[in-house]
């Protein structure tokens, strides 16, 4: 069964979604400052009268995104990283992006990093330093870019743009392992993939490929086949039959660690020279 960490997910509860510029225009500040006393940051001299003043109007306008980010943040100089995800509201693709996010949270320093969970409709982000899209198609990547001028990494995505960085699965080096373990005729079974290129490349690499969509398709996998799958779903599901499995699984927390290098480099706004990573 799979294990979620316990990760805030920011809901707006309003009609319009508040924001960190709503905030300050009602106290009379700067959104940095409201940015300060959220975040609770020592090293910013603040009067009581306007901290109280500003958490008044948080809490009267129940703004959710800075007070969770303020919880978020290990260190005053942590960075707050939101992750989006495709198929919301599909068990299937809900159970892999939390396997996703458990692996992420097993490779990011907890005190260099936050994760925060976004959802539809994308928009704009206040006080989040990145974003991580997870299995979403291009058309919805580039809708998240053009609202958030942030660095941005495709996880499963070909955007296709060198102003982002992109980590993909090296399909042709799964194949390779997947034809010397099995030795002979393998079906990949895997979830299809929300964006189309993904999809065209792997039914470009393997011979006989299933794509999950429903948990009613993994009723239809024949047991007792070779089976090569990179869902750690799937293979949870088809362990303990007498289905032959091959699953690579360091795979996710390989591309959670070139996430972290992503970041990395981001942060510290270092040029790359390299922005596809296939892992």
């Amino acid at each position: 069964m799979l294990t979620f960490y316990s990760i805030t997910i920011i809901i707006s509860v309003m009609d319009k979604k508040v924001t960190i510029h709503d905030i300050a225009r009602e106290a009379g500040v700067s959104a940095a400052t409201v940015s300060y006393i959220i975040n609770n940051r020592p090293d910013k001299t603040i009067s009581e009268e306007t901290k109280k003043k500003v958490l008044q109007i948080v809490n009267l306008y129940n703004y959710k995104p800075g007070a969770f980010a303020k919880n978020l943040r290990a260190a005053p100089d942590s960075k707050l990283i939101s992750v989006y995800m495709g198929k919301s509201g599909n068990l299937l693709y809900t159970a892999e992006f939390g396997y996703f996010v458990e692996n992420l949270h097993k490779v990011f320093p907890n005190d260099k990093y936050g994760l925060v969970l976004s959802g539809l409709p994308y928009r704009h982000l206040d006080n989040v330093d990145a974003i991580i899209a997870f299995n979403i198609d291009r058309d919805s990547f580039i809708e998240i870019g053009n609202l958030n001028y942030v660095p941005l990494i495709s996880v499963d995505c070909i955007v296709k743009d060198t102003l982002f960085f992109q980590i993909t699965t090296d399909y042709k080096k799964l194949k390779s392992e997947a034809d010397k373990y099995f030795n002979g005729d393998y079906e990949f079974i895997t979830l299809l993939p929300a964006d189309v290129s993904i999809k065209e490349e792997i039914l470009s690499t393997f011979k006989s490929v299933r794509f999950a969509e429903k948990m009613y398709d993994l009723h239809l996998i024949n047991n007792g086949k070779n089976v090569l799958t990179d869902s750690k779903v799937i293979f949870d599901y088809l362990s303990g039959t007498d289905t032959k499995l091959l699953f690579p699984n360091k795979l996710a927390a390989d591309k959670c660690a070139r996430i972290l290098s992503c970041l990395d480099e981001a942060m510290k706004r270092i040029p790359f020279a390299v922005h596809n990573y296939e892992v």
